[in-house]
């Protein structure tokens, strides 16, 4: 009875044992795919992604991307730009090591990474999330070195089918990222348009209508012609937008120009404060004061199609 005993407690520690060695076995393998899998496992259940570039352990740019009802933001304040989102989730999703770092190359691949990475933070909607480090180019421009936090070992990665490297898909660069909104607004939701002339208030007017369907109302009062309000309503479109942000101490000593503020019949207000630009003639300073304060920089000749004087609605004599 008790070799019987000895016998089955023995065929247990061996089972264990192999039991043990098994899922050892299944845990390195995991590991190790796991260390050169950088293809997120689901661009659909991502809500956000932080990418930080280090100069080696100084942060140099940062800035997260967050998902909120089917729509990213940056940093939680700017609507995000839809192409580059698109080309990231399609760099995520397809992303694939087309090698290991030799040997050879190892150490100052190695250091390279830790002198000038991006630190990528992949957030999912179950809690768990993904890091990994973005390097600079191989030395034939088709793929970039990345890294596994927590793995010693680099891989080359590329997108199949894509001509070129992909670390410039995952820099924090705040104006490639960002929506630089104006204003959005269609004419046929207008409810009034005022544009102040700082400089000289006769040229100073405003739109109005009571109703969608009703005439517009030039202010003050005046014969306008209704040729000319419809052209201008025409530049109403939807999303006006500026060409990049700018310091908001870019205003510091400017007297302001103009300052155009729309409002909507679906309830929606804008109003933008317009300066002359500090160094260029062919440009703007622009100060957003609806959600949120920014300041950007646009060409005059995108803005000036809409800060035209009162006597271009006026209806000329006969």
């Amino acid at each position: 009875m008790n070799a019987r005993i000895g016998i089955l407690l023995l065929v247990g520690v061996a089972l264990l044992a192999i039991g043990g060695l098994y899922w050892v076995d299944q845990y390195m393998r995991y590991r190790e795919a796991e260390a050169k899998r950088f293809s997120a496992r689901d661009t659909a259940a991502i809500v956000r992604i932080d990418l930080v570039e280090k100069h080696a352990d100084t942060v140099y740019a940062q800035l997260y991307l967050v998902r909120r009802e089917g729509r990213w933001w940056v940093n939680d304040t700017l609507e995000a730009f839809t192409d580059p989102l698109r080309r990231l989730m399609k760099v995520l999703a397809g992303q694939t090591p087309r090698a290991p770092v030799a040997p050879t190359a190892l150490q100052n691949t190695l250091r390279f990474i830790k002198d000038h990475r991006i630190e990528v933070t992949i957030h999912y909607a179950d809690g768990k999330r993904e890091e990994f480090y973005v390097g600079g180019p191989t030395p034939d421009q088709r793929a970039s070195y990345m890294l596994k936090v927590g793995a010693d070992q680099p891989y080359e990665v590329f997108l199949p089918g894509l001509e070129g490297y992909l670390t410039p898909y995952y820099r924090p660069d705040l104006s490639a990222w960002q929506e630089n909104l104006v204003f959005q607004a269609v004419s046929a939701d207008l409810q009034r348009i005022s544009l102040t002339y700082f400089d000289d208030p006769a040229k100073t007017w405003t739109l109005q209508r009571p109703q969608p369907e009703a005439p517009w109302q030039l202010l003050p009062e005046g014969i306008p012609d209704s040729l000319r309000i419809a052209e201008y309503l025409l530049h109403y479109t939807g999303k006006f937008s500026a060409d990049e942000l700018a310091s908001p101490d870019s205003l510091s000593g400017l007297l302001p120009l103009y300052e155009l503020s729309l409002q909507t019949f679906s309830q929606q207000r804008f109003q933008v404060t317009i300066y002359p630009h500090r160094s260029s003639p062919l440009h703007y300073y622009l100060r957003i004061h609806h959600r949120p304060y920014f300041t950007y920089t646009i060409s005059r000749s995108r803005m000036d199609t809409y800060v035209v004087p009162r006597s271009y609605f006026l209806r000329s004599p006969a």
